[in-house]
């Protein structure tokens, strides 16, 4: 009972309830047109109805969001997005051979499954490459590459996934900014491995390359 009491009065889970309600007023708001006193009050009355009867699974609130760090974070992956784009241009139409793609495994250090997911979900909007497989025990993910024909190309990949990694640590993540959940659950490898089907534990392993040496 204390303990929900707790979570209640949370400043981090009151930030992202009201988050929410403003999240959906303003889609109550855009869809019904005119921006009236009247179409607010219904759209927050609606949202309360809505957040009250139909609610979400709760994800637990661990880190905090820094707004400056997380508007760099857009503005850096708006950038890797431009950039990628215009070298996956430039592979199709220049006269050579097409580049060798790969397999290659990069570690992700994100401590919650949701970041993680943010993170993976903007390293697959990025050109070029597409998470295949995430490890959430061992917290790598493996990324098939268009180009990586080339130690540069390697390189430049390991440093562009490391970035990313960082600029979620930065607006998510701070250490000073951490707290973990009680509702926080990671399962122990031995569980996990239990749980992967036996037609993927008797495929004999794909190779990859690893983006950086693990010593």
């Amino acid at each position: 009972m204390a303990r929900k009491v707790r979570d209640r009065v949370d400043p981090r889970v009151i930030g992202s309830r009201v988050f929410m309600l403003l999240w959906l007023t303003i889609a109550w708001v855009m869809l019904w047109g005119p921006i009236e006193v009247g179409t607010i009050v219904a759209g927050v009355l609606v949202s309360i109805v809505v957040m009250v009867l139909l609610p979400l699974p709760r994800v637990p609130v661990e880190g905090l969001v820094r707004p400056v760090s997380t508007a760099w974070l857009v503005i850096v992956v708006a950038y890797y997005l431009v950039r990628s784009s215009i070298a996956v241009a430039w592979l199709s139409v220049r006269p050579q051979a097409p580049p060798r793609s790969a397999v290659l495994r990069a570690p992700m250090r994100l401590k919650s499954d949701f970041t993680l997911a943010l993170a993976v979900n903007t390293l697959n909007l990025m050109p070029g490459g597409i998470v295949v497989r995430v490890d959430p025990v061992a917290r790598y993910v493996y990324i098939h590459v268009l180009d990586a024909g080339s130690p540069e190309a390697v390189e430049r990949f390991r440093r562009q996934t490391a970035h990313v990694e960082h600029l979620y640590v930065r607006a998510f993540e701070r250490p000073e900014d951490w707290k973990p959940s009680p509702e926080h659950y990671s399962a122990p490898a031995e569980e996990y491995r239990s749980r992967v089907p036996d037609r993927v534990k008797d495929r004999a392993p794909e190779p990859v390359h690893d983006s950086e040496e693990h010593r």
